[in-house]
């Protein structure tokens, strides 16, 4: 054990169940089921992490009764006995692991969408989900539940349970929290009924004592029931107060249940300034509200809480997450999305090898591609999460080799790291003077500090793997013929395009911007892709005057809804000006010319212009050095580029191949 973190690696019991640390790995949708049974791909995905020192795995969301209930066509299911050997499979690789086993049950109820379920979503009241900021949408009006139908679908909650238990599961967790059926009952927003489930808190917490107490009675009390509930539920017209959530949890203790995992929902039609991407979300951000709980329930029973909180929220950095134990803050910790980056996360930190640790930066992709596009969730840091059967294994090369990487990025570096894994000699190469590549630029906007956890960890794992960096010098075809490699590997990056317009060299590009070049008082940005939306966040937020002008309808397209929303409401909040649908004609000394779609021009004042139309992948090198060497290889933006977890996938896969 770690001695820098004694709470955190000692064992904590959640009622029947003894973990052997204080972490708990929280449920993610990975949407990577057959038809909702268990497969290959589920079970090494949750073995790997069982396997990497966590107390405890919250399997993903599962459905208790589909069609209705399901939120993707690739979510786990739990609503039929035939479920139950691949469930069994499922607890045997984790407990195998040294890790305790929940499966988190769910219906998604009123979050659900027609497409998925072929039919009307169901919900407590015919209220319409308001927009997600997980599922960046709104929803259409849900169908009412009759309580006939409530009482059927609690039933199904207590025999999703049993199964469970039948399956060797040490329990479940009921899911109450963002846009499931849970959170719908306990939310006066949502739930608007007048009879026995709706109006009182008192009522509305009906739905899950009832499924608390069927539970019981199927499952006994050798079975721990976890509840992950929303505390406080944000929204433009309430939803659940404080006052709500804390007498939720106490009722909730009294009923018997052996844990609660403490968050927060939250529902909003725009964001404002202020509001964060989880690229900048606080470290441990959800503890606080398990202190809001423990006080809470002593101010209103007048004896201290005997639950125990599950808290955490964005809780990789093992010195907070002790802090939080050692005050008493909650008595477990919940892990996330950083056990998606880094499975062995736990069993680095109790071995002191903290620096080893692969970072979750905050960018969304894992449930903007689940969620959003229908696909498995994927990762930017981690090239195996959800792609085939999740398979972790390193295959030493046959033959060991000279490999010369060209471009420290992303993508350079985990070729460089996977083929020194596997035994080859690497060397690696970038004319600028740090690795990195675009990552160095993708913190520069606002609320993206998250991202410069990403460089620390590319250098470290170079250092590690004994891989030799030469930095400062751009190769020519010449110098890496030099070089004598016996396989070469070209992530050359791109280059930044501009428009072919009168007084186009007047303008700088966005990552210049970025990097920190001089701007004007008043700026005009061309490109409304992603890059030129967080370029003119930036200026917007440095007090600039800026219009930002988009040949399309679309602003930001490329980027997750989530974040996108977020981003949307930065820029109105710094008084960005946007046009959309204007096309850019031409770039005075003063100023920028537009026409909108009837043809008409318009004048922009512009002591800078900024062009952020796009990248040009850069692929001379390789293109020079493809038919010279037997063995040469192109990746990343240099080979067409887009969203970082590619990057990192072809730098993991060519260092696989070589």
């Amino acid at each position: 054990m770690n001695p820098k973190y004694p709470h955190l690696f000692s064992p904590g019991s959640i009622g029947p169940v003894t973990l052997r640390n204080r972490t708990v790995m929280a449920a993610m949708g990975m949407s990577q089921s057959d038809n909702g049974f268990v497969n290959t791909a589920v079970l090494n995905h949750y073995a790997e992490r069982a396997k990497g020192g966590v107390g405890a795995i919250i399997v993903e969301v599962t459905c208790v009764d589909t069609p209705l209930g399901l939120n993707t066509k690739g979510m786990l299911v739990i609503d039929d006995d035939k479920y139950i050997p691949g469930m069994a499979r499922l607890a045997s690789v984790i407990h195998e692991g040294g890790a305790k086993a929940f499966l988190q049950i769910s219906h998604t109820g009123r979050g659900a969408r027609r497409a998925i379920i072929g039919a009307q979503p169901v919900g407590p009241s015919p209220v319409a989900m308001p927009y997600s900021f997980m599922m960046g949408l709104a929803n259409e009006t849900p169908r009412q539940l009759t309580i006939p139908e409530i009482h059927e679908i609690e039933e199904k909650y207590a025999q999703a349970a049993l199964r469970a238990k039948k399956a060797g599961f040490d329990g479940v967790e009921i899911h109450s929290v963002g846009y499931y059926l849970g959170q719908q009952f306990l939310s006066s927003t949502a739930n608007i009924r007048t009879d026995e489930y709706g109006g009182s808190r008192k009522n509305r917490i009906r739905f899950h004592l009832n499924i608390v107490k069927r539970i019981r009675e199927l499952c006994g009390d050798d079975f721990a029931l976890i509840v992950k509930l929303s505390v406080v539920e944000q929204g433009k017209d309430g939803g659940i107060s404080i006052p709500d959530g804390i007498y939720y949890s106490k009722k909730l203790q009294q009923a018997g249940v052996d844990a609660i995992e403490v968050l927060a929902g939250k529902w909003s039609e725009e964001s404002g300034k202020n509001e964060k991407p989880e690229s900048a979300y606080p470290d441990c951000m959800a503890v606080p509200l398990c202190q809001v709980v423990k006080a809470g329930i002593f101010l209103t029973t007048g004896r201290p809480k005997t639950i125990p909180l599950i808290g955490g929220g964005r809780a990789q950095d093992p010195v907070k997450a002790e802090a939080a134990l050692a005050k008493g803050k909650c008595d477990f910790i919940f892990i996330g999305h950083a056990l998606l980056a880094q499975p062995d996360l736990v069993k680095l930190i109790e071995e002191g090898r903290e620096d080893e640790v692969r970072p979750c930066i905050g960018c969304g992709h894992c449930i903007n591609q689940q969620l959003q596009h229908g696909g498995r969730a994927i990762c930017s840091a981690n090239a195996v999460l959800a792609r085939g059967d999740n398979d972790y294994t390193i295959t030493p090369a046959p033959v060991k080799k000279k490999v010369a990487v060209i471009g420290a990025g992303v993508a350079g570096v985990e070729a460089a790291r996977i083929a020194a894994l596997r035994g080859h000699t690497v060397d690696i190469y970038d004319s600028s003077d740090e690795v990195g590549g675009m990552i160095n630029l993708a913190d520069k906007p606002p609320f993206k500090e998250h991202f410069t956890l990403l460089r620390p960890y590319l250098e470290r794992q170079l250092e590690l793997k004994g891989v030799t960096v030469h930095l400062g010098k751009a190769l020519t075809k010449e110098d890496v013929l030099a070089l004598g490699a016996d396989a070469v590997v070209c992530a050359t990056g791109s280059k930044p395009v501009s428009l072919k317009i009168d007084g186009a060299e007047r303008a700088v590009f966005a990552k210049d911007v970025l990097a920190g070049a001089a701007t004007g008082k008043t700026a005009v940005v061309i490109g409304g892709g992603s890059t030129g939306c967080e370029t003119a966040e930036l200026l917007g937020k440095q007090g600039k005057a800026v219009t930002l002008v988009e040949v399309t309808d679309t602003l930001a397209g490329n980027t997750g809804k989530t974040a996108r929303t977020i981003l949307m409401g930065h820029l109105k909040g710094f008084g960005v000006k946007i046009l959309t649908e204007h096309k850019a004609l031409r770039i005075t000394d003063s100023a920028v010319i537009c026409a909108d779609k009837a043809g008409r021009e318009i004048t922009l004042p512009a002591e800078t212009v900024v062009m952020a139309i796009g990248e040009r992948p850069d692929a001379s090198l390789y293109e020079q050095l493809k038919d010279e060497l037997p063995e040469v290889y192109n990746i990343g933006d240099s080979n067409g580029g887009g969203i970082l977890p590619a990057a990192v996938y072809e730098g993991y896969t060519v260092g696989n191949k070589i």
